[in-house]
């Protein structure tokens, strides 16, 4: 899921908000984590420690094309004592270049939508966690399930 970046340098600036206040909201756009995240749902990011971060945790991060994204670790590569993490979204299936815990910006920790929080530790996101991890097909479902969505909310 892309975060509209207007400037260079705002993945930066937005890790240095999250590390002075500990967190921060974000607005997401498009449907890459549908359906855990929704266009225009409000979600936290906490600060986080590089040994806390495991398979299936959602994260902000900036990609090696300079983007911000919110997308779920599938897979962390350790050679030499340092891990390389390895995310991809809910409905897109590729898996993205390995980042440093450098480029992670902070984990989801809240979304915020139809004036209440769903928490990442709640047995739904848990349920989803484990679906998107283990099931081979989940990225066509979701994918599948987000266009039902928003062509139906079109035609409305």
């Amino acid at each position: 899921m892309k975060v509209v970046e207007e400037r260079l340098g705002l993945p930066a600036i937005i890790a240095a908000i999250v590390e002075r206040q500990g967190e921060i909201d974000v607005t997401c756009y498009g449907d890459a984590m549908f359906p855990l995240l929704r266009e225009g749902n409000i979600s936290t990011f906490t600060r986080v420690k590089e040994k806390e971060l495991q398979p299936g945790d959602v994260c902000l991060y900036a990609s090696v094309e300079g983007e911000l994204l919110i997308e779920r670790i599938v897979d962390v590569e350790k050679t030499n004592h340092v891990s390389r993490y390895i995310f991809r979204s809910d409905t897109g299936g590729i898996r993205r270049a390995p980042i440093g815990f450098a480029s992670i910006i902070g984990r989801l920790y809240a979304v915020h939508r139809d004036g209440r929080a769903v928490y990442v530790h709640g047995w739904q996101a848990r349920l989803l966690e484990a679906a998107a991890l283990q099931l081979p097909l989940w990225p066509k479902l979701a994918k599948f399930a987000a266009n039902r969505r928003y062509r139906r909310s079109e035609v409305i």
